[in-house]
């Protein structure tokens, strides 16, 4: 019995702690990458963007976090490895602006800036909305941006290209997610990429379907794809709370094991 209620104890602890790491993970990935934008018009917004999700339990800052194409530590279009961190100042980090933290299963919308001024900033935002949205922006839609003035090597290509996020601007900042991306083709509407799957250090390989995962065509025609709103993105706490499961599973057969000892 002395046995029993020792590896109980063992088994209620390490139950405890995949509790305690499943609530204070807080993961954060690229769940959408747009290189394309809605053309050059008057009324477009010529500017990629990319979409980042918490796909974790608890709130995450993302205070001077920053963005960089596949200009980090090589001009490789290969996805990175969790090793990877900045390899030098010229490497072209973009920080991320005017969102500061993401809440458990946010997600938020970054698209470059380039040298616009607040104001301008401002329209070019409402661009975007109205191109998607029309007169229905959701009304919990969180957009910020990332300025790449001056930074040559940062621009999504539409052939072949990555979207890293770093935790910092300074060289030596470790990265948080990545992925890769071939060519964009062709379609009308062209389709973003699509990363539902939760995909992380992984190249995309589905493009947004109307109707599928939320994606939807823009108010124009234009593209198609989810900016702002996630589905059926699988939380990375899944597999401590699979061994809270079985942790209570087993608890629960050692018990029914005990009181038959007993009832003997």
């Amino acid at each position: 019995m002395k046995t029993l209620k020792t590896k109980s104890a063992l088994l209620a602890a390490f139950i405890a702690l995949a509790a305690g790491s499943a609530a204070a993970q807080s993961d954060v990935i690229i769940t959408e990458v747009d290189p394309a934008g809605s053309g050059t018009g008057s009324s477009s917004y010529n500017a990629d963007w990319f979409e980042l999700t918490n796909v974790g339990t608890t709130a995450q800052s993302i205070v001077g976090w920053s963005m960089l194409d596949n200009h980090a530590a090589s001009n490789s279009a290969s996805p990175y490895s969790g090793t990877i961190s900045i390899a030098n100042a010229s490497s072209g980090s973009v920080a991320l602006s005017g969102i500061s933290s993401l809440a458990a299963g946010q997600s938020a919308v970054f698209i470059e800036n380039t040298g616009l001024n607040s104001a301008a900033t401002a329209a070019e935002i409402a661009k975007f909305e109205s191109i998607w949205f029309g007169a229905n922006v959701p009304a919990n839609l969180a957009i910020g941006t990332y300025d790449s003035t001056g930074k040559t090597s940062v621009g999504l290509s539409q052939t072949a290209d990555m979207v890293n996020i770093f935790s910092g601007t300074a060289v030596g900042s470790s990265l948080v997610a990545s992925v890769a991306f071939g060519n964009d083709g062709s379609a009308t509407p062209l389709a973003t990429w699509d990363n539902t799957a939760g995909l992380n250090n992984a190249t995309l390989t589905v493009k947004s379907v109307a109707g599928v995962n939320g994606a939807f065509v823009s108010t124009n025609g234009a593209e198609v794809g989810s900016p702002g709103v996630v589905f059926a993105v699988p939380e990375p706490t899944g597999f401590a709370l699979a061994l809270l499961g079985f942790g209570a599973l087993g608890m629960r057969r050692r018990g029914k094991k005990s009181s038959g000892s007993l009832r003997a």
